[in-house]
């Protein structure tokens, strides 16, 4: 019983299909492309057949066909409506064929993009059918989209620098629309620019957009100029669809020379630099010893304790430009406090300089100076009282406050016009001077008697030689102050007093005695 229902049940599926299929009195078959590999960016034609085949005399009229727009397909056909194709009439047994030209956009990444396809005719039983049955069908079929992997190499901000190896990172990035597997990434030669220690990097896959950094290890020659050089770069891989492809790419790789400023023959005048001597000219070379080229290159020399600069904006120096092994010389004027300390100081240096692309860039150098030994002698107790009209004996105490002994240690007076001073002795040899040793020389100053009492200043020249066991020759003078105050002797102001009195006496006396008797004289007249 149940196997006859189900025989009966399958037939009566297979009499509902078949009646089915008389009524839709269309076959379609699958589209047709040109080309038959499509890539993304092309105009391709598809072409879908379209035939009659009805077991009877049934005729199909009226065949619309109609292509929807969806991404990544534009339609183009515009004859006589976009996207739409009509058939007027199909006979049984008869096919015609619904063409459509189609754009791919240029992003389309390998796909199988869907496309939707709505049809409707009329189906008339035989010509002279008045009331045809109307159909409407839409169909869904896979357009397949094979995108190609197109590689774009570029790099950061990286220079290679003459006669160095160096590594050189690229960016590899597919800006096609396929995969790109087991890639190969071969680097040549140049005439100047050379692979080191391999030449064949792997990257596994790359989607498409997708990037991804390798480190060349590159060499530049000694001989290299700066400018953009050529290097060819071959890049082997496999698409999806297991072909091999390779393409070069001729790479652009940047070489800057390398800028190496450095200082040298420093050269002082005086040649020996002692404390306390001012204007000491520095003259210094300066050196590119890189491979490229250094523009306005400003030097600030910094001076600080014990020295300083000898005047305004000495110190600040532009040398304009120095290329590979170019020198130049900068001229700078210190002074040197007197009590620096005898050893070597490191002046600081500042150069700021452009490279051969304007940027800035700044170093530090130093200029190393030689301070040597050297006698200081100053006064200690500098205040004396002389008197008017005396011969005064003032004794005079230096001390060496140097670096080095000082040796035949002499003071000697400097006569003044125009002050009220002779010397009976103006000259004492002190003689040798140890560092910190104090030592006393005469001086036998004569007063003139109306010396006004007051302070006065008198210039003293003090005179050495260098410690002769270090080889020092020189002979150091300088002049010192010696302040003096002038006061008149005890009982130089009693004969001045018995004038006043007598003086004054006279006067009494005068005003007294003379002064009455004139009087009376006129009044008896």
């Amino acid at each position: 019983m149940n196997n006859k229902i189900l025989k009966l049940s399958l037939l009566g599926l297979i009499l509902t299909l078949t009646a089915i299929s008389g009524v839709s009195a269309l076959q379609i078959d699958d589209p047709q492309y040109n080309p038959s590999v499509i890539k993304p960016g092309d105009d391709a034609d598809i072409w879908i057949k379209f035939t009659n085949d009805e077991g009877n005399d049934r005729i199909v009229k009226n065949l619309i066909v109609e292509l929807e727009d969806g991404y990544p397909i534009e339609i183009k056909q515009t004859n006589p409506t976009k996207g739409i194709y009509t058939i007027s009439n199909l006979n049984k047994g008869e096919s015609d064929l619904a063409h459509f030209k189609i754009n791919i956009d240029k992003n389309a990444q390998t796909n199988d993009f869907k496309i939707k396809v709505k049809y409707t005719y009329d189906i008339y039983d035989d010509v002279d059918d008045k009331y045809p049955t109307h159909e409407s069908r839409d169909r869904e079929y896979y357009l397949p989209v094979k995108g190609e992997a197109d590689f774009e190499l570029t790099s950061e901000d990286v220079q290679l620098i003459p006669a160095s190896n160096m590594e050189y990172p690229i960016i590899i990035k597919n800006v096609g629309t396929g995969i790109a597997k087991d890639i190969d990434v071969l680097v040549g030669s140049s005439a100047y620019i050379n692979p080191v220690g391999g030449v064949k990097y792997n990257v596994k896959v790359l989607e498409p957009f997708g990037s991804t950094e390798v480190a060349l290890n590159l060499h530049a020659d000694s001989k290299t100029t700066e400018g953009s050089y050529i290097v060819p770069v071959t890049l082997v891989w496999t698409d999806e669809d297991g072909t091999k492809h390779n393409e070069t790419i001729e790479f652009g790789v940047i070489v800057e020379g390398d800028v190496n400023l450095g200082i040298s023959n420093v050269i002082t005048e005086p040649n020996e630099i002692k404390p306390g001597t001012n204007y000491i000219k520095l003259c210094v070379d300066i050196t590119n010893n890189g491979h490229g080229e250094a523009k306005n290159i400003n030097l600030n020399l910094k001076t600080s304790e014990p020295f300083s600069d000898s005047g305004s904006n000495v110190n600040f120096k532009n040398v304009g430009t120095l290329n590979s092994g170019d020198t130049k010389t900068a001229i700078f004027y210190v002074d040197l406090n007197k009590h620096a300390d005898a050893q070597t100081y490191d002046i600081p240096l500042e150069i700021t300089y452009l490279d051969a692309y304007n940027k800035e860039h700044a170093e530090n150098e130093n200029i190393s100076v030689l301070v040597k030994t050297k006698p200081e002698l100053e006064i200690l107790g500098n205040d004396f009282t002389i008197y008017a009209g005396r011969q005064t004996e003032i004794l005079v105490t230096l001390k060496n406050i140097g670096t080095e002994k000082a040796e035949k240690v002499k003071i000697t007076a400097i006569k003044n016009s125009a002050q009220p001073f002779d010397y009976e002795e103006k000259t004492d040899d002190i003689g040798t001077l140890e560092i910190l040793e104090n030592g006393t020389g005469r001086l036998v100053i004569e007063t003139e008697a109306n010396a006004a009492v007051k302070d006065y200043l008198i210039n003293l020249e003090v005179r050495s030689v260098g410690d002769h066991e270090l080889g020092d020759e020189d002979v150091y003078v300088s002049q010192k102050t010696l302040k003096v105050h002038v006061e008149r002797p005890a009982g130089s102001y009693l004969l001045p007093i018995l004038v006043v009195v007598v003086v004054l006496a006279g006067g009494v006396y005068y005003l007294k005695v003379y002064r009455p008797k004139k009087k009376s004289k006129s009044e008896d007249n």
